[in-house]
């Protein structure tokens, strides 16, 4: 069973978040929404829920640093009005980034994202080494190349 937490201070928009998620994704069991980081920490660390909507702009720590603390705990989508975050929000391992107001169409397609990430298994090593490339043989090693460029050696 997949588990989300909604992380937003505005109790009409957590709400509007929760019914789309519960109308795209009926199997997805909704924690009660937390309206501020720490609410945020303490919710995840204890309950470990597999995915967490975060609003940047949360009461202490902000979404972004929430995201930072927990980014191996759970998959990330930030939900914000600003579009100014994003590069930091995937440096922080979000799996998407949305921007309010939601469209019904956006959280589809993130709604689908999160159920191939969490559906798909880890892949298997053993059955990848066959095709991963030949170490060299020993004894073989790389050549140096040298190239001159006016009066500089390359290597």
């Amino acid at each position: 069973m997949t588990t989300a937490l909604i992380v937003e201070d505005e109790p009409f928009l957590a709400s509007e978040l929760a019914e789309l998620l519960q109308s795209l994704w009926p199997e997805l069991t909704l924690a009660p929404p937390a309206n501020n980081g720490l609410q945020a920490l303490q919710y995840i660390f204890q309950h470990k829920p597999d995915i967490a909507f975060l609003d940047i702009q949360i009461p202490d720590p902000n979404g972004l640093e929430v995201a930072r603390i927990v980014r191996d705990t759970c998959h990330i989508v930030f939900v914000t009005a600003y579009d100014q975050h994003a590069i930091e929000a995937f440096e922080k391992g979000a799996i998407d980034y949305l921007l309010k107001p939601i469209s019904r169409e956006r959280l589809q397609l993130t709604v689908q994202r999160l159920q191939q990430r969490i559906t798909s298994p880890a892949p298997d090593l053993a059955q990848m080494l066959p095709s991963a490339p030949a170490v060299p043989q020993q004894g073989r090693y790389l050549r140096w190349i040298t190239a001159t460029i006016g009066q500089s050696l390359r290597l």
